[in-house]
């Protein structure tokens, strides 16, 4: 079974909610919104979507939200909080890789690490049924960590805590498959869970390969936030690929 089928269900879902207030999650969905250029009334996907920290606040700036993800649990949560908002959004159970989509989409975002989880053949299928799931001149948006700041500021440990969960996390850089080989332990009373995680990080040169490679026409790198032009010193990659055609 693979890391992500068992991570999410356990006491990372008590940490996730605590990881953002609401003032961060509203200024992150912004600049989501800027840069897809997505106006009121149009159509976005956001997948993963985890519990809709991103999804509901994007819905109540006017967008039609789709919400996909692997976690159920997540996926009544993140409706439950729509409800709560005073917004609608649709929500899709499904694995990323099986998002079955055609030309319905203005964006569609893969927000804070939560790309390469998988072998580099179905990143790449990944990123094609994004192509598909796109208008023509529609935008797809994928943030996370900068691979070339990574390898200059690896932490071996790291210790943090959210929600009452405590998390320890031991890091090892895999070179030939340039993943992150991660082992987290949660520690909340007497429970305990521990996960050894596998995450592909990309460059910017390695992310607007693949992108292209998926079908993308026009790629452009921007560090977060997006001021100042992306560099192998920026600590996280912003990438915003855009499905040819009008």
């Amino acid at each position: 079974m693979a890391w992500y089928e068992t991570f999410f269900d356990g006491l990372y879902a008590r940490v996730l909610p605590k990881s953002f207030g609401d003032e961060q999650s509203l200024e992150q969905a912004r600049m989501v919104r800027r840069l897809l250029r997505v106006r009121k009334g149009q159509r976005v996907l956001d997948v993963p979507c985890g519990m809709g920290r991103l999804t509901i606040p994007l819905a109540q700036m006017g967008l039609e939200m789709t919400g996909a993800d692997l976690t159920a649990a997540y996926l009544k949560r993140a409706r439950r909080l729509a409800r709560q908002a005073g917004v609608t959004i649709r929500t899709v159970h499904t694995d990323m890789r099986a998002i079955d989509f055609e030309g319905e989409f203005h964006g569609v975002f893969n927000w804070f690490g939560s790309f390469g989880y998988f072998p580099d053949a179905d990143n790449l299928l990944f990123c094609q049924r994004v192509l598909r799931a796109l208008r023509p001149g529609g935008r797809f948006l994928v943030e996370g960590l900068n691979k070339s700041w990574v390898l200059s500021h690896l932490r071996p440990r790291i210790g943090h805590a959210f929600g009452g969960v405590r998390i320890a996390t031991r890091n090892r850089w895999h070179a030939p498959t340039s993943r992150m080989h991660s082992t987290w332990t949660f520690t909340r009373g007497r429970e305990r869970e521990v996960h050894q995680i596998r995450i592909r990080l990309f460059n910017g040169t390695e992310m607007r390969r693949l992108l292209r490679a998926a079908g993308f026409g026009d790629v452009r790198l921007y560090p977060r936030p997006p001021v100042g032009p992306f560099t192998r010193h920026s600590r996280r990659l912003i990438a915003v690929a855009t499905r040819p055609g009008k």
